[in-house]
């Protein structure tokens, strides 16, 4: 119930908003997928460097996720007020 009501207060109206929300996660999600696929490859080849590429593209993947989220609210919230 209570699972809802914080669902409710958070959609967002914005279409444009909406949009670039959607874009972003889907950019961000690639870059994971590619740095899932680089991880895989240190895993047979066991070179350092892949390994510190494909965390570093992880972690700016989740990153940019969040971000995306936390910013689409933020400005939604900023245009209705």
């Amino acid at each position: 119930m209570k699972f809802n009501l914080l669902i409710n207060k958070m959609i967002i109206s914005n279409k444009k908003i909406i949009h670039i929300m959607k874009f972003g996660i889907v950019f961000s999600f690639l870059l994971c997928l590619i740095a899932a696929f680089i991880l895989e490859i240190y895993c047979s080849n066991a070179i350092p460097i892949v390994f510190y590429i494909g965390t570093s593209l992880l972690k700016s993947g989740m990153f940019f996720i969040s971000m995306f989220i936390i910013c689409g609210i933020i400005f939604n919230k900023t245009i209705e007020n």
